[in-house]
C-alpha cells in the first residue's frame, strides 16, 4: 500500500541532466574525480594535462548534483558533488543530475539509492554480466520510478538520517583517535621510554634470541573440501582472519602444522606484508608463520611487540629492497633489536595495552550497531513503513 500523499515518480520528472563540456587546452592542468562503490563518496585523481587527456570527452563538475559512475552504479558508486569539486572534471561515464527543487531533495535521493530497493533499481537499469559489462543505461535510469513523499516529509527524513550520519562520523573519529593514542602508548611502553617503578633493568636482545618461527604446510589442492566433515581439520589461510566465507578443510592425516586460537601468527606475503594475527585454530598453510616465544617472553607481550608500526615499516622496507619480492626477509627480521623487560613488567604492559584494545573493541561494536540501526531506519523511513510527524501548516504550505 502506498503511504498517504506519497507517489511513484519517474526520475525523468524530478531530475535534470547537467552537461558542461570542457574545451580541453593542450597545456592546461586538470584534476579528475572518481566515485567509490558502496556510497563511499568522491575521490580525487592525480592532476593531468590536456595533452594526456587527448580526445577524451570530459565535463566540468557542477556543485550540488547527484552523480554516478555508470560502470559501477549497480554497486552504488553514487555521490553528491559539492563546491569542493568545482573546477574539477569528469569523463562521460560520470553523468550529473540536478533535482527539481519543488519535488526532490538531493540528500533524499542519495539516501534512497543506498537502500536495498535503490540498489535493486540501479541494477535493473544496468543490464549485462558482472563488472564492467553492467553499465548503467542513462535512458533506463531516468525511467526508474521511486516512491516519493512530499517535500516537507523528505526534509524531516533527511534531518533524522543526517543526525545519525553525524553520530557515526563522530564515533569513527573517536576510534581513529583511540587507535593513534594506543600506537603512541605502544611506542612508549615497548621501547622502555616509559617505565614502571620496582622492575629490573631491561636486557638487550634480538628477535631471533627470543622467538622461534615455524612455517606452514599444506597438502595438494585436490584434497581440499569446503564444508566441515568428520576426519577433516580447517586449513587456515591469511584471508580467514577477515572472513569465514572461504573456509577450507583438509584430512587430519595430511595436516602437519597446527595452531591454537592463542598462537601468534604472521602473514608471510602481502599486501599488506607482515600481518600479525591470532584467533583461529586448525592447520595453517604456507602463507603463515607461527611465532613461538621462549621462556623469557610472554606470548601476549610478543604479540604487541610484533604489531608495532615501526617494525612493520622495517619489514616492508626490507621486502621492497629484495628484488621486488613481497615475502619477509626472515634473517634480517631475527636481527631486529628487542629490548626485553622482566616477565612481570611484560605482563604489566600487556594489561595496559589490553585495556586500550578492549576500549577500542567496544567502540567498534558500538559503531557496527549504529550503522545497522541506521540501515534499518532508512529502510523504514524511505519506504513509508515508518512515518515522520509533520506539522499540519507545513504540510499545507507544500
Amino acid at each position: 500500500m502506498i503511504p498517504k500523499k506519497w507517489s511513484f515518480t519517474p526520475l525523468a520528472e524530478i531530475l535534470e541532466r547537467v552537461r558542461k563540456p570542457v574545451s580541453v587546452e593542450h597545456n592546461a592542468i586538470y584534476k579528475e574525480i572518481g566515485i567509490r562503490s558502496h556510497g563511499k563518496g568522491i575521490f580525487y585523481k592525480e592532476a593531468t594535462t590536456g595533452e594526456a587527456l587527448g580526445n577524451k570527452s570530459v565535463f566540468w563538475i557542477e556543485p550540488y548534483c547527484f552523480i554516478l559512475n555508470i560502470v559501477f552504479a549497480w554497486e552504488q558508486a553514487i555521490a553528491i558533488t559539492t563546491v569542493n569539486e568545482q573546477g574539477m572534471i569528469a569523463s562521460h561515464r560520470f553523468p550529473m543530475y540536478k533535482p527539481k527543487p519543488k519535488f526532490l531533495l538531493l540528500d533524499y535521493l542519495l539516501y534512497f539509492f543506498m537502500t536495498p530497493r535503490g540498489k535493486y533499481l540501479l541494477e535493473l537499469a544496468s543490464p549485462g554480466g558482472a563488472g564492467r559489462n553492467k553499465t548503467l543505461g542513462q535512458a533506463e535510469f531516468l525511467k526508474l520510478e521511486i516512491l516519493l513523499p512530499p517535500l516537507s516529509e523528505q526534509r524531516k527524513i533527511v534531518k533524522i538520517l543526517n543526525t545519525w550520519d553525524k553520530a557515526i562520523a563522530l564515533l569513527e573519529q573517536l576510534i581513529t583517535a583511540k587507535r593513534k593514542l594506543k600506537q603512541g602508548l605502544m611506542q612508549q611502553l615497548l621501547t622502555g621510554k616509559k617505565r614502571f617503578n620496582g622492575f629490573p633493568d631491561w636486557q638487550e636482545k634480538c628477535i631471533g634470541d627470543l622467538i622461534t618461527f615455524s612455517g606452514g604446510a599444506q597438502p595438494p589442492r585436490s584434497t581440499f573440501v569446503f564444508e566441515p566433515q568428520d576426519g577433516y581439520i580447517r586449513l587456515i589461510q591469511i584471508r580467514d582472519y577477515k572472513t569465514d566465507n572461504f573456509a577450507t578443510f583438509i584430512p587430519k592425516t595430511l595436516a602437519k602444522k597446527f595452531c591454537s586460537k592463542d598462537d601468534v601468527m604472521i602473514g608471510r606475503y602481502g599486501p599488506p606484508i607482515f600481518q600479525i594475527l591470532k584467533g583461529i585454530e586448525g592447520a595453517y598453510n604456507v602463507a603463515l608463520i607461527k611465532a613461538i616465544p621462549n621462556k623469557e617472553l610472554d606470548r601476549e607481550y610478543m604479540f604487541y611487540f610484533l604489531k608495532q608500526e615501526v617494525l612493520c615499516k622495517f619489514v616492508e622496507s626490507l621486502s621492497q629492497r629484495s628484488s621486488g619480492q613481497t615475502g619477509i626477509e626472515m634473517d634480517q627480521l631475527k636481527e631486529y633489536p628487542f629490548p626485553l623487560p622482566s616477565i612481570r613488567e611484560q605482563r604489566k604492559i600487556v594489561s595496559i595495552l589490553s585495556k586500550a584494545d578492549a576500549e577500542i573493541s567496544n567502540l567498534e561494536k558500538q559503531l557496527v550497531a549504529y550503522k545497522q540501526q541506521k540501515r534499518g531506519l532508512m529502510q523504514q523511513l524511505l519506504t513509508g513503513k515508518k512515518r515522520v510527524k509533520i506539522d499540519e501548516p507545513q504540510m499545507q504550505k507544500v
